[in-house]
């Protein structure tokens, strides 16, 4: 199998994408607003301790108060607590003694409100969530893993091979200073001495730029490490012999990304090409069209079937659709080649957009319990060269399969749209992807005040109605957010003025006369009939008068029609969903006339209405 890393370094953000045989299977986005945090210490402040939930709440500085479960505190927790509270935090100055867990207290005993904590984050921020953070600290290189405070040596189960296992450990143990355990990865196989040892001084320069900071007695909370960017860890985490080579686009990173290799492996140095052609570098690696399908609801099948991949507050659901598909072949054989193809086509989409949490398929229905096997067999094949953790369960009577899958970061299509994405020029107006980004940053920020406001009445209520130094700290919050709010809606209101020419466009369009030719414009009564929003009445009404017989149809539109029903914040589908239960998939198509619509069967693709 051939592998390569293609970065592309925008203006305003940064893509990752690994590519395997030539197919995009990963893709990462960061840009200002949106960076990679798993990793950074942070010395925080304890804000409440729940053992009713087995857990406590940290201020790291982030919008949301951090979340640490009692499970994700480490083994070393009192030589934790004692470090912090040297007048010169040093490894040195603590003695942790080799061996398991040595205390017995209840973590709600050893923890209290107000207390300052080293903590590190395992999870960011999901939805309405804080990040995930844990008390057992560590400094990832590109062979070791350094663990402060701690006193052992462990090898990556991934190393398989016995005799191996015991060389590295054997070797780490002579590298490593006490007061530190290591934990050596899966790259380091076959790795000499030198290359550990040069890998070690490297981290523990890096822990002590931590204790130099800690020494400064910041006030929490204070960031006291920041882990590297998403391009540079997925070259230090996944580059290996494996990978054919990795293509830049950017001069600068490429001399970074070189000078790295060529210091932690240098005989892979010659892999780590720079594009200069004149054609974007994710068209040249020809997944340009990949990286735009990860943003859409709907994807073709290359049988003509097709999957519907929609979010939910919960969980993530694949429908599975057989559309045009299985010309010659019977119903069960159809069905099971479409749920063959449609599972190896669910494992790489839900890879490619970094879905996570509860995911649930609904395939096309199959009656032998040997098709449902080999289907389920497929998505687990599918997932085999996937590095988050995946658990598949057996398809269920319904033909229903239940994924869960490891998720350390919100998906690409929660977190961006289309346009971060960076889709091809044939996608929607670019001022209307501006405007819907625009717009859904101001609910964003007003659910931050809301958030904020409340955490400070909270806060009064428990000062018995006093403004302490919480509450203040909130109100200027909330003033700086209700800026960028303003900020905001002055942004939407712009391109809402811009969008404005769609409408215009609809508007002015010639109705199509029942010949084919094109009618001149109407007037008067016509001309209040052929309006955006006498459009919009005919097709909702159609919706309204079938939704006992169809919960979800496809609806084709001309372009600047699909912009007009997109636009509004929730767009018209949406809308129709909520007040019908009728689930509504726009296609964009030249061929039909602006105020004009065709109506198809989701599954089947029947033609049901035209207009």
């Amino acid at each position: 199998m051939s592998k390569e890393i293609v970065v592309n370094v925008g203006e305003s953000q940064t893509r990752i994408a690994i590519v395997e045989d030539g197919k995009l299977v990963e893709l990462y986005i960061e840009n200002a607003e949106n960076k990679r945090t798993i990793g950074n210490l942070y010395l925080g402040r304890i804000r409440k301790v729940m053992p009713s939930i087995q857990a406590a709440f940290v201020d790291i500085g982030q919008e949301q108060d951090a979340f640490l479960h009692f499970s994700d505190l480490s083994d070393n927790l009192p030589y934790l607590i004692k470090y912090l509270d040297l007048q010169t935090p040093k490894v040195e100055g603590i003695t942790v003694p080799p061996g398991e867990k040595d205390w017995d207290k209840r973590p709600s005993d050893i923890l209290n409100r107000g207390q300052e904590i080293l903590v590190q984050i395992t999870k960011e921020p999901i939805s309405n969530k804080g990040s995930r953070i844990s008390t057992d600290l560590s400094l990832a290189g590109r062979f070791l893993v350094l663990v402060p405070l701690q006193n052992y040596v462990a090898v990556s189960r991934k190393i398989t091979d016995d005799k191996e296992r015991r060389r590295l450990k054997a070797l780490a143990s002579s590298l490593v200073p006490d007061n530190y355990g290591v934990i050596v990865r899966t790259v380091a196989e076959d790795r000499d001495a030198k290359s550990l040892d040069k890998d070690l001084k490297l981290l523990k320069e890096r822990w002590r730029r931590v204790e130099n900071r800690l020494q400064e007695k910041p006030d929490p909370p204070a960031l006291v490490h920041e882990d590297v960017d998403m391009a540079s860890s997925i070259i230090r985490d996944q580059f290996s012999e494996e990978y054919d080579r990795i293509l830049v686009d950017h001069e600068a990173l490429h001399h970074s990304i070189r000078s790295y290799v060529k210091a932690v492996a240098p005989k892979m140095v010659d892999r780590i090409d720079l594009h200069t052609g004149g054609e974007p570098v994710f068209e040249a690696a020809g997944i340009q069209q990949g990286a735009d399908r990860a943003f859409k609801d709907r994807v073709e099948l290359p049988s003509g079937g097709y999957l519907f991949i929609e979010q939910t507050e919960a969980m993530h659901v694949v429908d599975v659709n057989s559309g045009r598909s299985g010309k010659g072949k019977s119903q069960s054989q159809n069905s099971l080649d479409v749920n063959l193809e449609a599972a190896r086509v669910i494992a790489r989409q839900i890879r490619l957009r970094d879905l996570g949490g509860i995911i649930v398929v609904d395939f096309i229905d199959l009656r032998g319990d040997k098709d449902k096997k080999k289907v389920y067999d497929e998505l687990k094949k599918g997932f085999s060269e996937d590095r988050a953790v995946t658990k598949v369960l057996p398809m269920s009577d319904f033909g229903l399969v239940e994924i869960t899958r490891q998720r350390l970061r919100p998906s690409i299509t929660t977190t961006f749209s289309s346009s971060d994405g960076e889709a091809s020029e044939d996608e929607d107006d670019e001022s209307t992807d501006e405007l819907r980004r625009a717009e859904r940053k101001i609910q964003r920020l007003q659910k931050k005040v809301e958030a904020r406001e409340r955490e400070m009445k909270r806060l009064r209520e428990e000062n018995e109605g006093e403004d302490g130094e919480d509450v203040d700290r909130l109100r200027n919050q909330i003033e700086s957010l209700e800026q960028e709010v303003n900020e905001a809606r002055e942004e939407a209101r712009r391109y809402r003025e811009e969008a404005k020419r769609y409408e215009e466009q609809v508007q002015r369009a010639p109705a199509p006369s029942g010949d084919g030719e094109v009618a001149e414009a109407p007037s008067g009564a016509a001309e209040a009939a052929a309006s955006p929003d006498a459009f919009v009445d005919r097709l909702e009404q159609w919706i309204v008068d079938h939704r006992g017989q169809h919960r979800a149809v496809t609806v084709r539109v001309h372009p600047f029609t699909a912009a007009f029903l997109r636009r509004p914040v929730p767009a018209y589908p949406t809308r129709w969903f909520m007040d019908h239960l009728v689930r509504v998939h726009l296609e964009t198509d030249e061929d039909v006339p602006p105020l004009s619509f065709e109506i198809e069967h989701t599954r089947s693709g029947e033609t049901l209405a035209t207009s």
